[in-house]
């Protein structure tokens, strides 16, 4: 038999003792010198972790802002509406008032002092309801199509109703920039014929 040649049989009792390695940890220093890589290698690591840990917490209070937007704008258009109708269910359920709101529209000069204290109260309570829509809407808080009907419906009072004239004449101090001098505006574009 040839000396080069190696049965299968013996190949494994060739190798036999052998140590194979992965990863050569011949000279490998973790502490000291020589161990300048391995601390290298461990802060890379860290800031990975840490990098990885501050993209996934921002992404989670984005996630959270988005939800909390969600419900302060479902709570702007609640409190909007329940504004709207507090003036409008007083009309419905405290006798005798339809009769003051529509005479203080009319001919404001015709109320009497405690159904004018009536009137403006009602009508205070209208215009806060307003007020609080122009804010909600520059602040993009509400639905633009309930802010174009609110305004559309308070722009139509002051056009068409004297008892708004007698009303902001007498109120419009309680009432600050800017929405003060947005609703002088409408109260400046209001046609003549609605003025007599």
């Amino acid at each position: 038999m040839r000396d080069d040649f190696v049965s299968s049989a013996d190949r494994g009792s060739k190798t036999e003792g052998v140590d194979v390695r992965f990863i050569n940890t011949d000279g490998m220093a973790f502490i000291g010198p020589g161990s300048e890589w391995f601390w290298t290698m461990l802060q890379f690591a860290a800031l990975a972790i840490t990098f990885y840990a501050i993209y996934r917490q921002l992404r989670g209070q984005q996630e959270q802002m988005r939800e909390n937007t969600k419900l302060l704008r479902t709570q702007a258009h609640y409190n909007a509406l329940m504004l709207h109708q507090r003036p409008e269910e007083m009309v419905i359920g405290i006798d005798g008032l339809a009769r003051i709101v529509l005479d203080g529209l009319a001919t404001p000069d015709a109320l009497s002092d405690v159904a004018w204290a009536r009137f403006s109260s009602h009508m205070f309570l209208g215009f806060n309801a307003w007020e609080y829509s122009y804010y909600q809407h520059l602040d993009n808080s509400i639905p633009k199509e309930l802010w174009v009907g609110t305004d559309v419906f308070y722009r139509d009072l002051v056009q068409t109703k004297p008892g708004c004239a007698r009303f902001w004449s007498e109120f419009q101090t309680s009432f600050d920039e800017p929405f003060r001098s947005y609703v002088a505006a409408e109260f400046a574009n209001k046609p003549a014929a609605a003025e007599g």
